[in-house]
């Protein structure tokens, strides 16, 4: 089992205990690693995992901050360096999203637009920036939580697959730049997940999804952040700029 004592990760979007950011940052302070927990709007529920978290004997700091803002980064990386002052950050999981459904085109908004676009794609960006010089060096890892959505497409969320695409192709990039200091980046892009996010099993998005499943069933959070974990361990050191899915077999149909 990996170890990662004394590692520092920040996980965005990790309050709500149903959902994959609090499954992965239980599993790293479950393993010895300190969590800079980011929360947006659920305070209450931030501060209960984060108690939770604690229960390992690691050190949990919250964070409250909008991913969609321009201060986005600098508000993490700002609480991170106030509350881990002799910490390199070890492991950055840029989880935080806003996904919306949508009836088509017709029905689109340039609010949805930027909303996502800004959250979901410049959000990760901001914190990257942000984060440079304290990543440690080599050895540092990016996980950006993806969508299997982003390779197949879908009419009923379009923008918001059309934002994970564009987080593929940009981890792709950092991917390349990153690399010569020996830090990796990669997308873990999951499926159906048992989750706020997943839609009711007889949606015409689920029922596309089942007909192509080898595994026909939805996920858990559990198993995805698994999956996050070895990206994030040092096991996974060869490991670069790949979209990982993680969706019973729908990449792959």
């Amino acid at each position: 089992m990996a170890d990662f004592k004394g590692k520092l990760a920040i996980v965005t979007g990790s309050a709500k205990q149903n959902g994959i950011g609090f499954a992965t940052a239980h599993l790293l302070a479950q393993l010895g690693a300190d969590i800079l927990l980011h929360y947006n709007t659920n305070h209450d529920a931030a501060q209960t995992s984060a108690e939770l978290m604690r229960t390992f004997g690691v050190t949990v700091v919250t964070v409250h901050s909008n991913a969609a803002e321009p201060s986005f980064g600098t508000d993490l990386i700002t609480a991170c360096k106030k509350s881990f002052p002799n910490q390199s950050i070890d492991i950055i999981v840029n989880n935080a999203a806003d996904a919306r459904f949508s009836d088509g085109i017709a029905a689109s908004t340039l609010e949805d637009f930027s909303d996502m676009f800004n959250a979901n794609v410049r959000g990760p960006l901001l914190l990257i920036q942000a984060a440079l010089p304290h990543l440690t060096s080599p050895g540092g890892r990016i996980i950006n939580v993806g969508t299997v959505v982003a390779r197949l497409g879908t009419r009923h969320a379009n923008i918001y697959a059309g934002t994970k695409a564009a987080l593929n192709a940009m981890t792709r990039g950092w991917a390349e730049e990153l690399g010569e200091r020996g830090v990796t980046v990669n997308v873990v892009a999951p499926g159906p997940i048992d989750t706020d996010y997943v839609p009711a099993e007889e949606h015409q998005l689920v029922q596309k999804f089942r007909a192509a499943q080898h595994l026909v069933r939805n996920g858990t959070a559990k198993e995805v952040a698994e999956v996050i974990k070895f990206v994030a361990s040092p096991g996974s050191s060869f490991l670069t700029g790949q979209v990982i899915g993680v969706d019973g077999g729908l990449s792959y149909c």
